[in-house]
């Protein structure tokens, strides 16, 4: 009986994008997603020589860093830069959520069944993202462009993120039973 009402997975949702669709895009991105979120969170909340953890708790970076192999150090390197860089440009929720969104609906994914929401959630976002850093930033006339120009350096982080958790993985240092490493599998099926 349940099987006779369940909505089928290609069945429309209200923002017209189905559940395969949907599945698709969080595959691409989820990485991206979870590297946004833990620089949005160092913006915030963290402090100068710390990392803070999505627990609460904030770790002295020197001591992960002593433990931590090259990938890792090189990571961790390059989100301090990435989160400096964001503090400097005064990054805000606002604009971390338009961030998520074009980093969610990317133009990149392939075989959708409505291309064309993507690419108007895509021209929205941006537009809306533009137009919040112009009225609410006058004065920093390049934010939007610098904002923008960080999406690449997140992919970047997600991808060489995704070698060092598959690299522990095939080394038996993750369990296979994690959603990461099943989503992991996802994407490179």
């Amino acid at each position: 009986m349940y099987q006779r009402h369940r909505p089928k997975a290609d069945t429309c949702r209200s923002d017209g994008t189905t559940v395969d669709d949907q599945m698709k895009l969080l595959q691409n991105c989820w990485s991206e997603l979870l590297i946004l979120d833990h620089i949005y969170r160092q913006v915030v909340h963290g402090k100068e020589g710390s990392i803070f953890l999505v627990t609460g708790q904030q770790v002295d970076y020197s001591i992960i860093a002593s433990q931590a192999g090259a990938t890792l150090n090189n990571l961790m390197s390059h989100a301090q830069e990435l989160v400096a860089k964001l503090r400097s440009l005064q990054f805000d929720q606002r604009e971390f959520v338009c961030l998520k969104f074009l980093v969610l609906f990317s133009l990149d994914v392939k075989n959708l069944e409505n291309f064309q929401l993507v690419e108007g959630v895509q021209e929205q976002v941006n537009a809306a993202l533009l137009d919040y850093t112009m009225c609410n930033y006058p004065q920093q006339t390049e934010k939007f462009g610098q904002l923008l120009l960080r999406l690449p350096e997140i992919r970047a982080m997600s991808v060489q993120a995704e070698e060092y958790l598959y690299y522990k993985h095939l080394n038996g240092d993750v369990p296979y039973n994690n959603l990461l490493i099943e989503m992991l599998h996802a994407k490179r099926a």
